[in-house]
């Protein structure tokens, strides 16, 4: 732990090494003073299986292998080839756990003869490093560089580099983090990015870290001197560039002569120079300090921004302009790699993809990403919340202090960036507070130019914010009245095991009338909403051909596979189609109703893109590999996701046509200017025709404000057959703009029928009117074996059925049903009087909860429900909502909606009004039998 501190304090940066003379060339932009040797290319390489080797002088390594670095051992293909198959995550290609070694001869050239020299490993895991077999010492530094001081060892000449590199996580025991958990990124072995030796002047420039103040329009550059000469004085330079959109400024360089202290500030003042920082305006300075000892100069380049991110009350401001954040969680899902992206092109492409769907902020879950990360994020404007890799009960002090350890090493190497703007101990921490407020008050007191909070959902539920605390993130604030209860919640659906019921979207009579002001009171921080959603999708399993690098989809060739021994292998793509667009619709719920809330501070999604690992939660519109799965379209998701949101406000989605739809809207301005532009409302029908139109005068929005912006009425009586209603709003002149669909049908009412038998049960009367041809509606009111139906389920799945079964089971709380929504054909005649969607929509709600679809895996492979409930890809069962069969000498319809006990519902009257209709007309023709027997077997 020692050494580990030592290395820290000096400045962290690592990497590896092998046996092949390399060649010296000067690697930075801007005056140049510091060389490096690049240590890329093909080291020896040997792995011993598991075994550590603690002192190379005493254990012989017999280097019979190469490897090629930067890289890992899963991309160069060592280790064990791995045959298992798991469908917790994806699965390695090779695996290799355990110490690895890298050996390397390297020439350093004459003129580096008395200088500093440093070994630079961008990113690697637990290391040791040797010099001619001399040791030099350790890290354990996960997330930023590893650095380490070879002056007193390297000389002009040969010299062997011998590196361990030891991936087993006992070493650093963080729990489940992103940093290098085989559900995302993987636990590699190896070295990744900037790889280099440097050597630089002895009296050298450690660090320089710039505080920006745009209220006088000034930095001050913190500068942290090696003095070793011992020298009395030194000249200091200081030269900056402004860079935006490509262009390049260059601006008066200043001079200083000072005393040489371990510290030294300066202040330099950009005057007219001076450009503001936001997601919309993304100026980047580079400071480059230069010294000159009188024997030589040394430099340090670092990129800053000009901008204040702040709290004000409940709220973020960038530069005193109150935004809102827009953030998806990230847990380093590269599958081609499983390692993230070493260069800023990488992450340019990655962040334009999510501004392309309206995202502003990235909280990485567990892991903080790599300097390229944070360079693109400066460069596109993305606000971005790193961690600390931790995830469990902070209850060890030596973990305590490694963590410690982490943070300075992120600060130091990322603080300077402007989209570096919050800062999190770590994810769902449940115990151990103390000692994380205890550490993270130092780094805090360390540097304050990030915002910090407790960590991210503390206690899996609610924890009171510390005193060092700038924001909160969590799913839940204090109840008034213990427990658990929808008024403190800060999003719309929870696992069973969570919240009774899955929370409020499974619970509540959809509508859009509600926000989260109650925990927004209890608070006087900005609330992020924590990883919301969590809406799984069923994949197309044509995805599994994408994985061509270090993983293999075999948790999804194993779903495909049970899929298709359920005889429906074919459905997969319908199903994708239909639970996506389901899953997009319940985000745009989840997303409204955070930004209309007033005073909240922002939400992180759970997620925008597929999570492969924790029994495989593919929760995301994009795909692992960021692409569309074509749910939703990217203009269509940013109707409920964008710095201008238009919202309805509405009580209910299901109207009679003896009432008048009211609305009031909503607009939030959380955009750099003031919104301005004639609002137009429009009501039309699923043909186009326009029923109604209007517009709202809009005297100006400020930017930052979420205001009442005037109300829409329209009257319904014109509409005298059930219908599906768009009501589209648009600001005149702009992109912005939202849609919403409401049902109007006719009052509720009973429909008598003579044609139709109604049954409830299976019982001599209902099968003798079988008999004798009659045609039979059945919605079931026995209680049916448990085995054989399935709970009415609204929303998809939460995350996924096979880990929150177990952790209900395990704490004794109800197993959620774990289906995705519905799949039907919406030409289908039963639908003729009751518009639908292929899939699920908010009409289905009191339909869907006064279900028990029936599992239908007795009948032919052939045979689909007319309303066929999709199963999770755990399970894969056939489970029928609406179906129907000839049974006998009648016809036979099966709704596992109970609709009778429902009738004051409009949605459900015209539902059962629907299926009469279409059993009495000669549309109803069922194309499969089934014998009395099995029906009775299944129904009972």
């Amino acid at each position: 732990m020692n050494t580990l501190f030592i290395y820290l304090k000096t400045t962290c940066k690592l990497f590896i090494l092998l046996s092949i003379p390399l060649l010296f060339f000067s690697c930075n932009k801007n005056p140049q003073h510091r060389k490096t040797i690049d240590l890329s290319g093909y080291w020896q390489f040997q792995t011993t299986d598991g075994a550590e080797i603690v002192d190379i002088n005493k254990t012989h390594v017999s280097f019979t292998d190469s490897i090629k670095l930067p890289g890992t051992t899963d991309l160069r293909k060592k280790g064990r080839l791995n045959t298992d198959t798991t469908t917790m995550h994806y699965n390695r290609v090779y695996k290799y756990v355990g110490p690895a070694w890298y050996q390397k001869t390297v020439v350093i050239p004459e003129n580096w003869e008395n200088k500093h020299v440093s070994l630079i490993m961008e990113r690697t895991k637990s290391s040791k490093l040797w010099v001619d077999n001399q040791y030099i010492g350790q890290s354990a530094i996960l997330q930023s560089p590893q650095q380490y001081n070879l002056t007193e060892y390297i000389t002009p000449g040969k010299h062997t580099l011998t590196l361990c590199i030891d991936n087993r996580q006992e070493l650093t025991p963080y729990g489940h983090v992103h940093i290098y958990s085989d559900d995302t990124q993987t636990n590699w072995n190896g070295i990744i990015g900037n790889f280099v030796l440097e050597a630089s002047e002895k009296t050298r420039i450690n660090s320089v870290q710039v505080y920006p103040n745009i209220e006088k329009g000034t930095i001050t550059a913190n500068i942290l001197i090696d003095n070793p000469l011992k020298l009395d004085n030194i000249d200091i330079e200081l030269k900056i560039t402004q860079t935006n959109d490509g262009r390049t400024i260059y601006l008066p360089s200043k001079s200083y002569r000072v005393n040489t202290s371990p510290e030294i500030q300066l202040e330099y003042e950009l005057g007219e120079h001076m450009a503001l920082w936001d997601e919309y305006n993304c100026p980047v300075y580079t400071l480059n300090a230069i010294i000159n000892t009188g024997q030589g100069k040394d430099n340090y380049a670092v990129n800053f921004g000009m901008r204040n991110f702040t709290t004000n009350g409940t709220q973020f401001e960038i530069n005193g302009r109150t935004t809102f954040l827009r953030g998806k969680h990230d847990a380093c899902v590269f599958p081609l790699t499983g390692h993230p992206p070493m260069t800023k092109e990488g992450w340019l492409k990655y962040y334009n993809k999510t501004k392309k769907y309206g995202i502003n902020h990235v909280r990485f879950h567990s892991w903080c990403p790599p300097k390229a990360a944070f360079e693109a994020a400066d460069e596109a404007g993305v606000y971005l919340q790193p961690e600390l890799p931790f995830w469990g009960g902070m209850d060890s002090d030596s973990i305590a202090e490694m963590q410690k350890a982490e943070g300075y090493a992120m600060l130091k190497s990322y603080a300077n960036h402007p989209s570096f703007v919050m800062f999190s101990p770590g994810n769902e921490i449940w115990s151990g507070h103390d000692r994380v407020e205890a550490y993270m008050t130092e780094l805090k007191k360390y540097d304050d130019r990030p915002l910090y909070t407790i960590g991210s959902n503390c206690n899996i539920g609610y924890t009171p914010p510390r005193d060092y605390a700038d924001f909160f993130v969590g799913a839940r604030t204090p109840s008034p009245y213990g427990g658990d209860t929808i008024l403190t919640h800060t999003r719309l659906t929870h696992a069973f095991a969570d919240s009774k019921g899955g929370a409020r979207l499974n619970t509540q009579t959809p509508s859009t009338n509600f926000d989260f002001s109650y925990p927004v009171s209890q608070i006087d921080m900005p609330i992020v909403s924590h990883e919301i959603g969590q809406y799984q999708i069923y994949p197309n399993y044509t995805e599994i051909d994408k994985y061509t690098g270090v993983v293999d989809a075999r948790n999804l060739e194993v779903f495909k596979q049970r899929l298709k021994e359920k005889g429906m292998g074919q459905l997969d793509s319908a199903f994708q189609k239909a639970s996506g667009a389901w899953s997009a619709l319940c985000y745009k719920a989840e997303m409204e109703a955070a930004i209309r809330t007033n005073g909240f501070g922002g939400f992180q999604l759970l997620d925008l893109q597929d999570f492969p690992g924790q029994g495989t939660a593919l929760v995301g519109i994009l795909d692992a590999f960021m692409d569309s799965k074509n749910v939703i379209s990217a203009e269509k998701w940013r109707q409920s996701c964008n710095d201008v949101t238009l919202l309805l406000m509405f009580d209910k989605y299901c109207w009679t046509n003896n009432e008048t739809f009211t609305a009031k809207l909503k607009i939030a301005n959380y955009s750099n200017k003031e919104m301005k532009g004639t609002i137009r409302w429009t009501a039309s029908n699923t043909d186009g025709t326009t029923l109604n139109d209007g517009t709202i005068d809009n005297p100006g929005i400020k930017t930052g404000k979420l205001k009442n912006a005037g109300a829409i009425e329209l009257p319904l009586a014109s509409i005298e057959k059930a219908s599906a209603i768009n009501i589209h709003i648009e600001i005149n002149e702009t992109n912005y703009n939202n849609d919403y669909t409401i049902w109007v049908y006719p009052p509720a009412k009973q429909e008598e029928t003579a044609d139709v038998f109604i049954a409830s049960t299976l019982d001599s009367l209902t099968m003798n009117m079988l008999k004798t041809g009659r045609k039979v509606l059945l919605m079931p009111s026995e209680e049916i074996a448990d085995s054989n139906v399935v709970d009415g389920h609204f929303p998809p799945e939460f995350w996924n059925y096979g880990m929150f079964k177990q952790i209900s089971e395990n704490v004794g709380k109800p197993v959620s049903p774990g289906t995705l929504g519905l799949l039907m054909n919406p030409g289908h005649p039963v639908f003729n009087h009751f518009p639908t969607d292929y899939h699920t929509n908010w009409q289905w709600f009191s339909l869907v909860k006064a279900s028990n679809p029936l599992k239908l895996n007795f009948t032919k492979h052939s045979y689909l429900p007319i309303i066929q409930v999709i199963d999770n890809l755990e399970r894969n069962n056939k489970y029928g909502f609406l179906f129907e069969f000839n049974v006998e000498d009648g016809k036979l319809m099966v709704c596992m909606a109970n609709l009778k006990n429902i009738m004051d519902k409009p949605e459900a009257a015209q539902f059962y009004r629907s299926i009469i209709k279409y059993m009495e007309s000669d549309a109803f023709q069922p194309k499969n039998t089934i014998e009395t027997e099995v029906l009775k077997k299944h129904l009972k």
